[in-house]
């Protein structure tokens, strides 16, 4: 017995000291890619330039896009780097775009008049495959983000018990802050977090980085500095599932921006009371500014003057019901703050006035599913502002931080972004972006039916009657240029900012089918008609003679204040995607 237990009492002894740096050795790292491939082909006419009364625009193109994410894994923690490149069939203007290989940094080597898209490539994408596809580099960075737990066992903070997953950089807003591209969308440079309280109570928390200024950026005047000022927001957002079947997401949001900001987080609309871009008052249509423009937030340089500031807070609630075949997701938001502006004041001087915000979005959405059909009815509506309002005063349309051009997506293909082809639809610009047109609001219906004829094969239909809370000044252009800016409606002549004229954007009427026809891979194909109303109906300055003429109102020299109607639109696209 003594042999067999000096040898066992060794074995142990060795088993015992070896368990500790097994422990202790860190979990295997692991690296993964995801993304997709596509190949998107489409056709259309009337609605890439916002003006639906000039129908000459028309195109049929293709191109590619590949979206891998890289993902970096240690245990729980890991990094996250998320790719794209977009690149269009064929030159189609100077250069093939790109850099370094060729002599431009901007797509196709051309800009058109607005300075916002390129007339070489297709607007959003980074260049063309010309003969022998070379093209110089040009990656877009959309995530670069480390994602670790910041509270609970084995975090940052292990003291407090309940688990917090961070994320730090470039990230997607996901689920931050509503369920449906609303509020916040896209993705964003910060900091979050999902605190894990029970399996049916979290809280999402980020801290949204807009703008950010470096040291020394503001001690020129506001002439000449080169600082934008800090731009920033808050999101806190808890979700409560209090029973099977209803899902509640109350929103609470702070954006703060000094000076000029993002395009993206302020809706810039023409007011006739702004300070003009020769630092006078608006008084011709080449002089107007609009509510994100340096003439209008003081200074007049590019960076504007950022003691003139905005601040905006957003309060909602987001709810998500499933009873049996029924659904109901409505999304109701209300909106307050202030916002500066460089204005003609109520006594008749020019300078700062602070303007009053206030504004509510109410988006609701009914299903009824009965095996493969689905049928879902949509419903928005949001006020906006008359044409005569003056804008540095009061503010009545819905603003978001950022939906990334997704409102109303997948429900319109010309009146939102659309999905076969995202660097299309849009007509009206700012509808996508901004939720509404112009300063006008936004009031529509949608009606979106879906069979399944396999679950590999469905096809799809949508409808959409589109009005503005406000009736639209169909005195007024159309701004101009491929994808457009965040400005609608320009000033013609003194005729402009009167009075609204119609509530009827249109109807959009679309049919496409999605067949995944091999793992991994499907084929969506799409076709959208829209019957345009009098809402998009422009006025333009028609030059009769010689200087040309600056208002085309009283005291112009030569031009007729002309009105042009609208036509229809339409629209036909094929997307082939591989996700792997």
């Amino acid at each position: 017995m003594k042999r067999f237990f000096v040898p066992l009492i060794a074995a142990l002894l060795v088993l015992a000291l070896a368990a500790p740096s097994a422990l202790a050795q860190a979990p295997t790292p692991k690296v993964t890619i995801t993304g997709l491939f596509d190949q998107i082909t489409s056709m259309g006419r009337n609605f890439y330039d916002g003006n639906a009364s000039r129908d000459n625009d028309r195109e049929w193109y293709a191109r590619t896009r590949f979206r891998p994410d890289f993902v970096f894994e240690v245990g729980r923690v890991k990094a996250v780097l998320g790719l794209e490149i977009d690149l269009q069939y064929g030159q189609s203007g100077p250069n093939d775009g790109g850099f370094p290989g060729n002599n431009s940094g901007v797509a196709g080597g051309a800009v058109t008049g607005n300075g916002t898209t390129t007339t070489g490539c297709k607007n959003n994408s980074n260049g063309c495959l010309d003969l022998n596809t070379d093209v110089g580099g040009m990656i877009e960075i959309k995530w670069v983000y480390t994602e670790f737990p910041l509270t609970g066992k084995d975090s940052v903070m292990p003291f407090i018990p309940v688990e917090t997953m961070a994320r730090a950089g470039g990230q997607p807003f996901g689920s931050l802050a509503n369920t449906r591209a609303i509020y916040a969308n896209g993705d964003f440079a910060g900091l979050s977090g999902v605190t894990t309280f029970a399996p049916n109570l979290k809280t999402n928390l980020a801290f949204v980085v807009v703008e950010d200024q470096l040291a020394g950026g503001n001690r020129a005047p506001a002439t000449t500095r080169t600082s934008r000022g800090e731009d920033y927001a808050s999101i806190l957002s808890p979700e409560i599932s209090p029973f099977k079947g209803l899902d509640i997401k109350p929103l609470f949001s702070w954006f703060h921006a000094d000076g000029l900001t993002s395009s993206s987080s302020r809706h810039a609309v023409t007011n006739r009371r702004f300070v003009g871009t020769a630092g006078a008052t608006c008084s011709t249509a080449a002089n107007c500014s609009n509510t994100n423009s340096p003439a209008a937030l003081g200074g007049g340089a590019p960076a504007g003057d950022s003691t003139n500031q905005e601040d905006r807070y957003t309060v909602g609630l987001d709810l998500r019901w499933r009873s049996g075949p029924f659904g109901f997701d409505p999304i109701v938001h209300y909106q307050w703050g202030h916002a500066d502006h460089q204005a003609v004041r109520t006594n008749g001087t020019v300078g700062r006035v602070e303007g009053d915000l206030s504004s509510y979005i109410v988006d609701l959405i009914g299903s009824f599913q009965t095996g493969p059909f689905l049928l879902e009815a949509r419903g928005v509506y949001s006020p906006g502002n008359k044409a005569r309002d003056n804008l540095a005063q009061t503010i009545r349309y819905y603003q978001p931080l950022t939906t990334d051009g997704n409102y109303w997506s997948r429900w319109a293909a010309i009146l939102a972004s659309g999905d076969v082809d995202y660097f299309n639809g849009a007509l009206l610009t700012n509808q996508a972006r901004f939720i509404g047109y112009d300063r006008y609001g936004i009031a529509a219906l949608g009606l979106r039916a879906t069979y399944n004829i396999t679950p590999a094969f469905n096809v799809y239909s949508w409808i959409t009657q589109m009005w503005t809370a406000e009736k639209v000044d169909t005195d007024t252009g159309a701004a101009p240029g491929l994808g457009g800016g965040s400005v609608s409606r320009t000033t013609v002549s003194d005729r402009s900012w009167v009075e609204g004229d119609s509530r009827n954007v249109g109807t959009e009427v679309d049919l496409g089918f999605v067949w995944r026809f091999a793992p991994n891979v499907l084929l969506e194909v799409q076709g959208a008609y829209l019957f345009a109303g009098h809402a998009l109906d422009t006025a333009e300055c028609v030059v009769t003679g010689t200087p040309a003429p600056t208002n085309c109102g009283a005291g112009a020299t030569a031009g007729v204040h002309t009105r042009r109607e609208a036509t229809d639109a339409y629209t036909l696209g094929t997307k082939l995607r591989f996700a792997f």
